[in-house]
């Protein structure tokens, strides 16, 4: 058995865990980071992957050159498709795209140059404690028992959370596996354009109704067939089906295919815990109405790097409530911002496919600007209407209802939804300074969880329920 110390230990080597090793790396502190998998394999699963642009600008990441192998595309504009396929609508959408494997080797020669000690092929194998508290951990590389021993020990393994769900009870921290609702199955078909002078749909082309896109790909003649669903790879592939159904579709031929999933689901109500923290899928840190997470999980991490590398200048064990302000500073801005788009959804997948056609073209789901001006997506995920923005869109609405498009039953829980949605961010900014208020906290948060409905998505072939 081998053992070793160090500031920081993190498990996993992904978007997630490399980005806060580098954060913490660059403050001086030791940090050690042990990857399941072999250095050229990490992210192979998913190979080609977009990121929001601004977000790369604020975390800081080195930047990207279209090109280079991590880099395909830089795009400013995407389209929407409405579900009866008549009308595209052109959104801003600054997204970088990205090959994933390819960036993470870059980003790990980054690490290495700033002191990051990066292990592959090694396995976690059990958390380690002293008087009930996390020290370190054990783990297995080439057949060898090796322990680690750090300060803080951060999940960042992924939507197995390795770390989290091997936690006990009594932690602090909820240390639920992801079920079948709680994750958004994902499947990829790489495709290539038999001719690429024929009619099809355009990268990047979404189609909000069935969770379905076309992305760029390798080439210009290559496309990637997106489709999420919850609930089973099953329900994904019926989505599909539909679609293809509906589209007329030039002929097209399959490269590979992908499948993976994400969670989809709230966070553990509290990311830390003694000498412990996680991150990324592994605390289920995603954005709700797209399932994508990396970004959003960088905004976590910057908080993490200042907490802990505060915490690291002083001596003595770590604990909870010394890493306690990285939850209270996270749950009060996105993770507010996340948890309303989380309720809202019960709202707005619950409507029909005439009513998703009323809702793009009319301009109620993406903002529409002034006059000429391309809508965009929320880049903060907040909706701040001014009285007259909201008169607009309630009289919209009306509208809507009086000529068939919308029914009062679902106008009817939008709006009352979106209450519930403002109720919920509303606690969540208030998200308890002091751990000892934190236990009411989480009963107030349950209750208001146990109002969010179930959405049921009914297509030609299948009707999904969204929990």
């Amino acid at each position: 058995m081998t053992k070793e110390k160090c500031d920081v230990l993190v498990v996993g080597a992904g978007t997630a865990g490399t980005y806060l090793s580098w954060l913490i790396a660059k403050e001086g502190y030791s940090v050690i980071t042990i990857e399941k998998d072999e250095r050229e394999n990490v992210g192979k699963r998913l190979d080609v992957i977009h990121f929001e642009t601004d977000r790369i600008e604020k975390a800081g990441i080195p930047p990207f050159k279209v090109g280079e192998p991590d880099c395909i595309e830089i795009r400013d504009t995407s389209l929407v498709g409405t579900p009866d396929l008549t009308t595209e609508i052109k959104i801003r959408a600054l997204q970088t795209i990205v090959r994933l494997t390819p960036f993470l080797n870059r980003m790990y020669k980054v690490l290495e140059t700033d002191g990051v000690k990066l292990e592959f092929s090694c396995h976690f194998k059990k958390l380690l404690y002293q008087e009930g508290r996390i020290i370190g951990i054990s783990a297995e590389k080439d057949g060898i028992e090796r322990d680690y021993f750090a300060r803080v020990v951060i999940d960042a393994s992924g939507k197995i959370a390795a770390l989290r769900t091997a936690l006990p009870e009594s932690y602090g921290v909820e240390n639920f596996n992801l079920g079948p609702h709680d994750v958004m199955y994902v499947l990829l078909q790489y495709i290539k354009w038999t001719d690429p002078q024929s009619s099809h749909p355009a990268n990047d082309t979404g189609y909000n109704w069935w969770l379905l896109w076309f992305g760029p790909s390798y080439h210009k003649d290559d496309a990637i067939l997106g489709v999420g669903s919850p609930g089973s790879y099953e329900y994904a592939r019926l989505a599909r089906e539909d679609f293809l159904n509906r589209a007329d579709l030039p002929s097209y031929e399959i490269i590979k295919e992908e499948q993976g999933m994400t969670p989809y689901r709230r966070p553990p109500y509290s990311l830390v815990g003694d000498g412990f923290l996680c991150i990324g899928d592994a605390g289920a840190i995603t954005y709700p109405f797209s399932g994508h997470g990396v970004t959003a999980t960088w905004m976590l991490c910057m908080i993490a790097a200042d907490v802990i590398g505060r915490e690291l200048k002083y001596d003595g064990y770590i604990t909870r409530e010394r890493l306690w302000d990285i939850n209270a500073r996270y749950f009060r801005d996105q993770g507010a911002k996340f948890a309303s788009l989380y309720m809202q959804l019960s709202g707005v997948l619950n409507f029909k496919e005439k009513e998703w056609n009323y809702f793009l073209k009319k301009g109620l789901i993406y903002q529409t600007g002034e006059d000429e001006d391309i809508p965009e997506p929320n880049k903060e995920y907040e909706e701040e209407m001014s009285l007259e923005e909201l008169l607009k869109f309630l009289g919209k609405l009306i509208w809507g209802i009086l000529k068939g498009k919308l029914t009062v039953g679902h106008v009817s829980r939008l709006i009352s939804v979106n209450g519930l949605a403002g109720k919920i961010k509303k606690h969540y900014e208030n998200f308890p300074e002091n751990v000892d208020d934190f236990d009411q906290w989480v009963e107030t948060s349950k209750a208001m969880w146990k109002k969010k409905k179930v959405a049921i998505k009914h297509l030609s072939n299948v009707s999904i329920e969204i929990k």
